[in-house]
């Protein structure tokens, strides 16, 4: 199981979300333009009628809990989300899939083997063309807009769109 603690507030930040600029802002899109609206159409995404985007804390747990994705349990520091990931456990370093563009940056900077494996852009074009068939099967999906890397000078924006709360 996965433990997340919640915390106990329900603040929300302001909804403002000019071009992905501000990664503090909480907004649900609906309708049929939701996914432009939320920034994911150029992505090929373009059928989920309600988009959830950064949602707080407490809104995902809120719909954890309203999609039966796992369950509440009590713990000494108070109530914690449970997930039953079956026998997907913890970071998958064997599972880490990497484009290799021959003769380009990330081709001769990544450290390819058992961690690092390459891939294909054909094989990743196929796998992408299937996800987007998915999300667009869906009546809603949930974004998430934040940061990799602690170094304000290094780090780098990342989207994630899911089809759970739990992320």
């Amino acid at each position: 199981h996965i433990q997340w603690k919640r915390p106990a507030t329900t603040a929300r930040a302001p909804a403002d979300d000019p071009a992905r600029g501000n990664y503090n802002s909480s907004v649900t899109f609906t309708g049929s333009d939701a996914c432009e609206a939320a920034g994911i159409a150029g992505l090929g995404i373009t059928s989920p009628s309600t988009i959830y985007k950064n949602q707080t804390f407490e809104q995902l747990f809120q719909h954890e809990v309203a999609n039966n994705e796992g369950k509440i349990a009590s713990a000494e520091y108070g109530e914690t989300f449970t997930v039953d990931t079956g026998k997907f456990t913890g970071r998958s370093p064997k599972d880490k899939w990497i484009v290799k563009n021959i003769g380009s940056d990330s081709d001769a900077n990544i450290d390819w083997g058992k961690v690092n494996q390459p891939t294909t852009p054909e094989v990743f074009d196929e796998l992408y063309e299937k996800a987007v068939k998915h999300f667009n099967s869906l009546d809603k999906a949930y974004v998430f807009d934040g940061f990799c890397g602690a170094n304000p000078k290094s780090q780098r924006k990342i989207r994630f769109v899911h089809e759970m709360a739990f992320l």
